[in-house]
């Protein structure tokens, strides 16, 4: 069987290295940054409450094992990754990203190394170092990067099997774009409204807000249809799906806020921003919500 490493071990590395472990049988290995993080999870390793629950072993470190990782899945914040990458790369075989927003998957993919992607929409909120909540079931979708060798496909499929066996609802797909377009969309909304209304994913579902919710879509569609990109499913009823699936969670961005970190805001809303300027597009709604995010960073 494969060796999975995970770097990342908030909320996402944490539901993923359940799958990963109860697929496999055996502990997941853990990049961490912190030697206390380490610790606790070697000691305790990581439990699941809310809609799954469990636990699982983990063999948690600074450094990727000595002996290398079949799949290193980054699941960091994707301003992160370009370091996780750059400490992971040599000793890995396949590099799996799960990071929310546009660039870490681009980074993975210009390295000699074979590049998945991995969609995550379930609900999760890290509670503490070893604790993960789940508060909303969804899936995964793994697949390559547009224009990826034919058997990156194989590695994609091996990676989505232990998953499964680990109980995960998993898709595979031969282009992830697509559906990273379709996240992108679900993101563009959900994250920057629950961060600036400090409210859950609910909030979304207001239909005082239906107007916002629809030209968020709207503006992220006709980007993604001008770079010849067809959504697998409709957005606007997409993203809905996912906010009511996920209503009791606390998204991400919404946690960062809420502790003072950095947010995501660039890599989702502001690379949308950015790519409809360099089209020639304007995209006012998520222009507007990027600015007031950055406002909240500030602590303005």
């Amino acid at each position: 069987m494969a060796k999975i490493c995970i770097v990342g071990m908030g909320a996402v590395g944490g539901l993923l290295g359940f799958f990963s472990s109860r697929g496999l049988g055996e502990p997941v290995y853990a990049v961490v940054r912190r030697s206390e993080h380490a610790e606790k999870l070697n000691a305790g390793g990581i439990s699941l409450e809310g809609l799954i629950k469990g636990s699982y072993n983990v063999k948690a470190g600074l450094k990727p094992p000595r002996e290398g990782c079949d799949y290193s899945i980054i699941a960091t914040k994707a301003y992160d990754a370009p370091k996780a990458l750059e400490t992971v790369a040599p000793y890995s075989k396949v590099l799996a990203v799960a990071c929310n927003g546009f660039g870490p998957l681009e980074a993975a993919a210009s390295l000699s190394k074979p590049a998945l992607g991995v969609i995550v929409d379930y609900g999760v909120t890290r509670a503490s170092d070893n604790r993960v909540e789940v508060r909303g079931l969804g899936s995964l979708t793994i697949g390559p990067p547009r224009g990826s060798p034919g058997e990156s496909i194989i590695y994609a499929e091996t990676l989505a099997s232990i998953m499964e066996l680990g109980g995960a609802n998993v898709r595979v797909v031969g282009d992830i774009e697509p559906w990273r377009w379709l996240k992108a969309a679900v993101n563009a909304v959900i994250n920057p409204i629950t961060a600036v209304t400090r409210k859950p994913n609910s909030i979304v579902l207001d239909e005082r807000l239906r107007p916002l919710v629809e030209g968020l879509v709207e503006e992220v569609t006709l980007i993604a249809s001008k770079l010849g990109i067809v959504m697998p499913l409709e957005p606007l009823s997409y993203v809905y799906e996912v906010a009511s699936k996920t209503r009791n969670n606390k998204s991400s961005m919404l946690a960062d806020v809420e502790t003072g970190r950095r947010t995501e805001i660039e890599e989702i809303n502001g690379y949308i921003v950015r790519v409809a300027e360099s089209l020639g597009l304007e995209a006012p709604y998520n222009k507007i919500l990027y600015s007031l995010v950055k406002t909240l960073e500030a602590g303005i």
